[in-house]
């Protein structure tokens, strides 16, 4: 499962513990409050981008950007806290304090964690700074191509195989990224291509953790991608730091605050309704990020990222449809195997 909002928003968090056969069963009955806890999650992303917009006409990007990895480190530091006492609650073996955070905090495969923490900080430093030029709807809007992106990595790097009709929706969503950004055609900023840039590295930083999710786990991984950013931005503070007023300490501790809580809600959206029922909510985000935009800074998008919009969201849903018959193709090839 590939996350379901740009993770150039926060990184991706997915739930600490096997569910049990009681909690499973709960989660079969209640899809509506699986739908509801994501279109919850994408409102909240939206507020964490305006934070992030206001924040950079004020302070510099990467110190913007620092603060957000600041926050998203002790959130880190939290949720392996956490991940380590259900791991001791649930396993058979008692273990030391030590030993528990080791095993929480040890990558198996440190090189590709470094890689993968460095496409993330490249992804969020890309997307803070579209959101700092452009409207918060247009970068939502190209930012949304990513899972295009993915599916020709997918291929290039992880060897699946892409059918004629993925190939097309690919083709025909990169138009409507075309569209949106309009390039010689009076292209309003150059930074639009900023999101575009964004999405293809958060693309890459997806595939990697699709790779290291089968070395480590969930909370290695949160802590890797939260202390990469944090010491690489740190190492650039002394030279553009401008020190915030206390108002903007607490829109930056707020970026944590959103960024976790947003997460929160994804988990439980997993948790509650399969990824085929509440797939099409996640473009939900894109109206919630026209209504905050325009609230918070008056900005409304014009004529072509409305059409640039529908355009990339039906190619998303229609890939998200198509993965869903090839998940379900390879799990009956699975069992004939198993029967035969």
């Amino acid at each position: 499962m590939t996350d379901p909002v740009p993770p150039s928003v926060v990184p991706p968090v997915i739930v600490a513990r096997p569910m049990t056969a009681g909690e499973r069963q709960i989660a079969a009955d209640r899809p509506l409050y699986g739908i509801l806890c994501l279109v919850g999650a994408g409102a909240v992303f939206s507020v964490f981008n305006a934070i992030v917009k206001h924040l950079a006409q004020e302070l510099p990007v990467m110190e913007v950007a620092w603060g957000r990895y600041v926050f998203h480190l002790l959130f880190a530091l939290v949720y392996a806290a956490v991940a380590t006492r259900f791991a001791q609650q649930a396993g058979p073996v008692q273990h030391s304090w030590a030993q528990r955070w080791r095993h929480a905090l040890g990558s198996r495969r440190p090189g590709l964690q470094f890689l993968r923490s460095l496409l993330m900080l490249a992804t969020t430093l890309l997307f803070f700074l579209a959101v700092a030029h452009i409207d918060l709807a247009t970068a939502t809007t190209i930012a949304f191509v990513e899972p295009l992106v993915i599916t020709i990595l997918s291929f290039l790097v992880l060897k699946e195989q892409v059918g004629v009709r993925r190939w097309a929706a690919v083709a025909v969503g990169f138009l409507g990224v075309l569209i949106v950004i309009r390039p010689g055609f009076g292209m309003a900023h150059a930074a639009l291509m900023l999101p575009v840039l964004s999405a293809s590295t958060g693309a890459c930083y997806n595939v990697l953790t699709r790779i290291v999710a089968r070395h480590d786990g969930n909370a290695t991984s949160l802590f890797y991608s939260a202390l990469v950013g944090c010491i690489g931005l740190s190492l650039a503070m002394p030279f553009l730091w401008q020190a915030p007023r206390w108002d903007q300490w607490l829109l930056l501790a707020a970026l944590g605050l959103t960024g976790g809580f947003a997460h929160v809600l994804v988990i439980r959206a997993f948790t509650y309704a399969s990824a085929s029922i509440i797939a099409p909510f996640i473009y939900l985000q894109l109206l919630w990020a026209m209504v905050i935009g325009f609230l918070w800074f008056g900005n409304w998008p014009v004529l072509t990222t409305w059409i640039g919009a529908a355009i990339i969201i039906a190619t998303g849903i229609y890939t998200a449809h198509r993965e869903r018959i090839r998940a379900r193709e390879r799990l009956a090839a699975k069992g004939a195997q198993t029967a035969g």
